[in-house]
């Protein structure tokens, strides 16, 4: 007995003595391969995000001298539009407290083939004074281009009631530009968020 006992190789009685610390290593080991498998797959995953992922820039005011119209003159583009888009620089609420709202104007040339062109974008106020002036040149809005005015959440001058009148035009029959407003505010928890397309007026002179 005691020779077949003596054939017994070494490591495995060690084997069975720490049978408990060795599966528990094997399990910790396990457990970091896995975990540094993870952290590899889902890091070169956040890599690849990062790669295609281009972050929204900071509203800049647009640069009009980007937007050069030529040679073209308003005299030459006969067929002119007026676009009336409403504007809420606040609204009201419990009981009539003011819920002031940040406001993007848009304005997309929908065509894919053919340029529009912007003699004037104005801001009125509820009264239905001018309060400023955005564009008062003729630019150039390419095939597809989009342009975006802001009014800030702390800019209280329109109110409720504010305004834009869009002057376009262009020298051939064209699809009307989408010109809309966005609204968005938040205060505290709470938050809004709403849009508002514009309506073709009828123009009463030429500016």
């Amino acid at each position: 007995m005691a020779n077949k006992q003596e054939e017994i190789p070494e490591w495995f009685l060690w084997l069975g003595e720490n049978f408990g610390k060795v599966l528990l290593l094997v399990v910790l080991l396990l457990g970091l391969l896995f975990g540094v498998a993870y952290y590899i797959e889902h890091r070169l995953s956040g890599i690849e995000s990062q790669l295609t992922y281009v972050p929204p820039r900071s509203y800049q005011p647009p640069d009009l001298s980007q937007y050069d119209s030529g040679d073209v003159t308003p005299d030459q583009l006969a067929d002119r539009h007026l676009v009336y888009v409403p504007v809420y620089s606040h609204i009201y609420y419990e009981g009539g407290s003011p819920y002031p709202l940040e406001t993007t104007l848009s304005i997309r040339n929908v065509s894919p083939s053919k340029p529009i062109y912007v003699s004037s974008v104005q801001y009125f106020d509820t009264s239905g004074k001018l309060a400023r002036r955005y564009v008062d040149q003729l630019i150039k809005l390419a095939p597809l281009e989009t342009i975006e005015f802001l009014v800030e959440r702390h800019d209280s001058s329109g109110g409720s009631g504010a305004n834009f009148l869009v002057d376009w035009r262009s020298d051939s029959k064209v699809d009307a530009p989408l010109i809309e407003t966005v609204m968005v505010g938040v205060v505290g928890p709470q938050g809004i968020g709403f849009g508002k397309q514009g309506i073709e007026v009828t123009p009463d002179s030429e500016p």
